[in-house]
């Protein structure tokens, strides 16, 4: 008696560990699945990205090629993106890297629209029609990207709070300046008779972000490809940064008006196109171009 009791013990357990096999097994399918799919739609989300580079290399080769340009600010803008290519092929694709490289493509549309607006003399209508329709293919493709499948959606909820947490700038406007013996600084577009390059721009309203200290870090480029200023070169995460001035601030959430003087890189400025970048700590928030004569 006491060994059929023994037995049926056995039996019992047996069936018991059996049935904690499967369950096991079945979850480790069903992790290794989401795995697969969340690699997958990376990849695919990758590709997309990869397409739009490519794409704009293509433009930018029948940019240079018609209008037979060398060493132009076209031919750097187009290097620089076949080097992301190279870049984005070389790394495996996540989360986070997709986001930012979705950023530098939005950045790197706008400053190829103002690169090709430069050369609209050179491209005439049917480059005119070309960036018509880039612009219809970008709405179509923001179209595509908002229609994303909900996994994607909870996926990358996270990394939209973290932007949108992020701080940001709008109205920026660049000027030469001369400044009086009073102190009044009064604008100038001639390079001979500029003292400083003044920068200002405001920092958008975000009620989300983090208050305290922050720096804002303003690089000013002339037109021989120099850094002006402090010329300095700070490490982020994210990326190097080399600025002209770093503006200290406290943010509260609320809207804040910044202004940033640089000075020239040697005795005097040149004549020509500067450019002007702001960052958040490695992240390019704004841009803007003007000339002096």
């Amino acid at each position: 008696m006491e060994n059929e009791s023994n037995s049926n013990g056995v039996k019992i357990f047996a069936g018991i560990l059996a049935v904690l096999l499967v369950v096991a097994g079945a979850f480790a399918i069903k992790l290794y699945n989401k795995e697969k799919d969340t690699k997958t739609q990376l990849t695919k989300e990758k590709n997309v990205v990869l397409a739009d580079l490519r794409d704009m290399v293509d433009k930018y080769d029948v940019v240079i090629e018609d209008n037979n340009l060398k060493d132009t600010e076209l031919n750097e803008a187009r290097d620089r993106i076949s080097k992301m290519i190279e870049d984005i092929n070389a790394k495996d694709a996540t989360i986070s890297s997709l986001g930012k490289y979705r950023s530098e493509v939005y950045t790197l549309r706008k400053e190829r629209d103002f690169l090709f607006a430069q050369n609209d003399s050179l491209r005439g209508s049917n480059q005119r029609l070309a960036m018509r329709v880039d612009s219809t293919t970008y709405e179509m493709e923001l179209q595509r990207y908002r229609g994303d499948s909900l996994y994607v959606e909870n996926t990358l909820l996270e990394r939209r709070v973290e932007i949108g947490k992020a701080l940001s700038v709008a109205k920026l406007r660049a000027i030469g300046v001369i400044e009086r013996s009073s102190g009044k600084l009064v604008e100038n577009s001639r390079a001979r008779r500029i003292d400083k390059v003044r920068a200002c721009f405001t920092v958008t309203e975000n009620r989300i972000a983090d208050t305290g200290n922050k720096k804002i870090y303003v690089q000013v480029i002339d037109p021989k490809k120099r850094i002006l200023g402090a010329n300095k070169t700070v490490n982020f995460d994210d990326g190097a940064v080399t600025y002209s001035n770093i503006e200290d601030f406290y943010f509260e959430g609320k809207a804040l008006d910044i202004c940033s003087n640089v000075m020239p890189a040697g005795e005097k400025f040149e004549k020509g196109l500067y450019q002007v970048n702001i960052y958040d700590e490695g992240n390019l928030i704004s841009q803007s171009t003007f000339e002096m004569k």
